[in-house]
């Protein structure tokens, strides 16, 4: 059996309309032993509920339906501020279900005598139940297979077929752009396809604004009638206003194909472009009414096999007219469209060698240079690793015979940040059509080449620098990383994989992830989104650790790794750790008590994160959907910290030159930490100016992560700068010994409160009798009568915007 792991806790917001009724849909499938019976149950109800659909609308125009369908849908605006409660599946199972009438229209009614628009609330409620069905059919098939892939296989089945435009259309232009618009990819999609990336965009923008163009107009049109007869008795106003108001109004609510229809010599018209490039463009994307495969078997195809909308969303009724449904076109699609169409050909080597590959490491490495707000160290290098793959050792930096222990491999980018390391292993790969749909067998090869491939790789790169403190380059050359204390790394992939990407802790249980050294797995797409959303580097470290390095891989389930995202900036994402294993790998970091253990076991549950990216679709979309008559902008999202706190990390990250972990360390904290860390500094500044001495105090912060410890010195007036520093200095010598602490942070402030001095103490620590000796000599209070100065659990005392419970982060 696969394994099961249900959600203890929803984080989002989830309207129980939209579950229906569960306990009998899903009942449906109780009697089920086999794939077969669970296939055949679904197809039993699609039959039913098509054979009902298509009664509804028996006598309409499909192109009328599939308009109204999606004004139901979808908002009439664009506006990501919008929680529409509306469904892409659902314009596309109706759609389906049209196409497979064979026609247009079907039969000799008149078009004005039919009345699409009151069936379209019955449509919608049919087909959502259809798209329910077709999740719990999923998750029965992988509940009983025996393959540990299954489960997450068909939770990505679900996002591939519920979840439309993946990516903000700024990050997916500026990348389609490298990807297609150059001097290889050009003239093979002109050979190839017909027409260039430019076309593309070109029949995509105008499509949008003819339809939009098209709906003001007649808005504006019926507001004028309106405003002109004002007050008029309807019986006064002329029969040619009222004609003209409801044929716009019909144009408008009931019967809106002829608005919606676009065709090649409109694009033309409105674009300049080629009426012939703009029809092998239209060609390339649309579907035609077919009924050699009857409705009820196309939407059962959709639902199981392959949706043929996401690479083809306009509806052709072979006379040159076309609608949309969902997308638009190219959208999420436009490079499986390519890459298919090279397939086979000489050509794919050199698209893949020379654009997809070395696009997508510039991609990756841009992103990160941002974030990191540093260039990188290496990019596109080739070292020497182990010819075993294991023995890291082997490549110290004390190797006589690189050639005989060692083999030359390639890396794709590795960044340094004051003493941290980031390994970036990027993959172009796209998830096979068969691997979209569900097929265990397909996908475990496609992980392997992708995932499992970059992992392994980006863990050899981050073991042979924890291992020997550097690397042998291909130049026989040593590159000394004895500086390096932390490593991470990033895999990053072209293709845009939804919960194949969040779920680390599964891939680790598969085997697919090393346990150890786990990578963070992300599309470039939301890399770059990252990179553009986080103030400091110190927030991208922290995320870093947190998603690959934490329980938050194990209990956490998302669809889309933006969600967890922006649960992390909410400092909503956090497992507290085992305190008796924290306590144990530890000693110094005091006591464990019976709150501790309670936090944990409340906070280690399975948890599945729903939408979160409200504001961040407002941020993302601010250029589009920003009005020249409002002066307010979508604000930027920022992490949930305290002002003071995120002022400190700046001065920190102004005076000195990479201590990044000194900003992820503080922001770690909760809100009551982080205040009780700002009360001390305030207290040991207020005590130098009362009383003109020096002052210090020390935080201990012992986590899953290693164990900082912070100093804090003030220094009065009266007192030089040196013998303050040397105090201090001092004092995080010998401490720092006591509570072996990896790192330690000296913070060193006047009587104004102005931060004069920072000292960063990352060496090792071990045994020492003469600091052993000195640590009595001085009195400090012995380790085992000490408890943690700041709680372990990051919890907020903020309240979330809904219910009671606190924010964790």
């Amino acid at each position: 059996m696969a394994r099961r792991n249900p959600a203890a806790r929803f984080l989002g917001n989830l309207d129980p309309a939209h579950l229906g009724d569960p306990s009998t849909e899903i009942g449906l499938f109780r009697g089920c032993r086999t794939v077969a019976d669970a296939r055949g149950v679904l197809h039993g109800e699609v039959v039913a509920e098509v054979d009902e659909m298509l009664k509804l609308v028996e006598d309409a125009d499909a192109f009328d339906v599939i308009e109204l369908m999606r004004m139901r849908e979808f908002p009439p605006v664009p506006d990501p501020n919008l929680q529409w409660e509306g469904s892409a599946l659902n314009v596309e199972i109706v759609a389906a279900m049209l196409l497979g009438r064979g026609s247009r229209k079907h039969t000799d009614t008149p078009r004005m005598d039919t009345r699409p628009h009151e069936a379209i609330t019955e449509l919608h409620s049919r087909a959502q139940r259809l798209g329910r069905l077709s999740i719990y059919r999923q998750q029965f098939e992988a509940q009983i297979s025996d393959d540990p892939l299954a489960l997450l296989a068909a939770e990505y089945q679900g996002a591939v077929l519920h979840i439309r435009n993946l990516q903000y259309d700024t990050i997916r232009e500026t990348h389609e752009r490298q990807l297609f618009d150059n001097a290889i990819v050009a003239p093979l999609m002109a050979e190839h396809l017909g027409y260039t990336y430019p076309d593309v965009i070109t029949v995509r923008n105008s499509m949008g604004q003819l339809g939009s163009a098209r709906m003001t107009r007649l808005r504006n049109d019926t507001g004028a009638i309106v405003m002109q007869h004002r007050g008029t008795p309807p019986d006064q106003i002329p029969d040619g206003a009222k004609q003209e108001f409801m044929a716009a109004m019909v144009s408008i609510m009931f019967l809106p194909a002829d608005r919606a229809i676009i065709t090649a010599e409109d694009i033309a018209a409105d674009s300049g472009t080629d009426v012939e490039v703009i029809r092998a463009v239209l060609e390339s994307y649309a579907q035609t009414f077919d009924n050699s495969i009857l409705p009820a078997r196309r939407v059962y195809d959709l639902l199981t096999s392959g949706n043929p909308f996401q690479i083809t969303p306009l509806v052709s009724d072979g006379a040159g007219n076309y609608v949309e449904t969902t997308t638009g076109i190219g959208l999420d699609s436009l490079r499986r469209i390519v890459e298919t169409a090279l397939a086979g050909t000489k050509q794919f080597h050199r698209y893949d060698q020379k654009v997809r590959q070395l696009v997508s490491e510039r991609l990756a490495t841009s992103s990160l240079e941002k974030v990191l707000r540093t260039p990188p160290r290496l990019t596109g290098f080739t070292y020497y690793a182990p010819n075993d793959n294991e023995t890291h050792s082997l490549l110290s930096h004390d190797c006589a015979s690189l050639n005989t222990v060692g083999k030359q491999v390639e890396g794709d980018g590795l960044f340094i940040v004051g003493d941290v390391a980031i390994c970036v292993e990027v993959k172009g790969k796209s998830m096979a059509s068969a691997a979209r749909r569900g097929d265990v067998r397909r996908l475990w090869s496609d992980l392997k080449a992708t995932i499992g491939d970059g992992c392994k790789q980006a863990a050899r790169l981050q073991a042979l620098i924890e291992t020997n403190a550097g690397l042998w380059l291909e130049d026989g050359t040593w590159l000394d990383l004895s500086e390096i204390r932390e490593v991470r790394s990033v895999v990053a992939l072209l293709d845009d994989i939804g919960p194949l990407g969040t779920s680390l802790g599964d891939h680790c249980q598969t085997g697919l992830l090393p346990a150890e050294r786990t990578p963070w797995v992300t599309s470039l797409h939301d890399l770059e989104t990252i990179a553009q959303v986080c103030d400091h580097p110190s927030e991208f470290l922290l995320y870093l650790r947190r998603r690959a390095d934490s329980d938050v891989a194990t209990y956490y389930k998302a669809s889309d790794e933006l969600d967890l995202f922006m649960l992390f900036m909410n400092a909503d994402l956090y497992v507290e750790p085992d305190p008796d294993k924290l306590r144990e790998e530890h000693p110094t970091s005091g006591r464990v008590t019976n709150r501790d253990r309670k936090e944990h076991a409340r906070s280690a549950i399975p948890t599945r994160v729903g939408e979160q990216c409200l504001r961040l679709n407002a941020w993302m979309a601010r250029e589009q959907i920003h009005d020249s008559a409002d002066d307010v902008d979508p604000l930027k999202p920022t992490y949930s910290a305290l002002p003071r706190i995120l002022q400190l990390i700046d001065v920190i990250d102004a005076h000195s030159n990479g201590m990044i972990r000194f900003g992820a360390d503080l922001l770690a904290l909760s809100g009551d930490g982080q205040q009780r860390l700002l009360s001390t500094i305030d207290k040991c500044i207020r005590r130098a100016g009362k009383d003109g001495r020096l002052h210090d105090g020390m935080f201990s912060l012992a986590g899953a992560w290693g164990h900082p410890t912070v100093f804090i010195g003030s220094r009065p007036r009266g007192i030089p700068l040196e013998p303050a520093r040397q105090r201090l200095q001092a004092y995080i010598h010998v401490k720092r010994h006591q509570m072996k602490s990896d790192r330690s942070y000296g913070l060193l402030f006047n009587e104004a409160g102005n931060l004069e001095l920072i000292i960063y103490n990352n060496r090792p620590v071990g045994e020492d009798a003469e600091l052993d000796a000195l640590v009595k000599e001085l009195g400090l209070r012995p380790v085992a009568d000490t408890s943690s100065p700041v709680s372990r659990s990051p919890r907020r005392t903020t309240r979330r915007r809904r219910g009671k419970k606190k924010r964790r982060t």
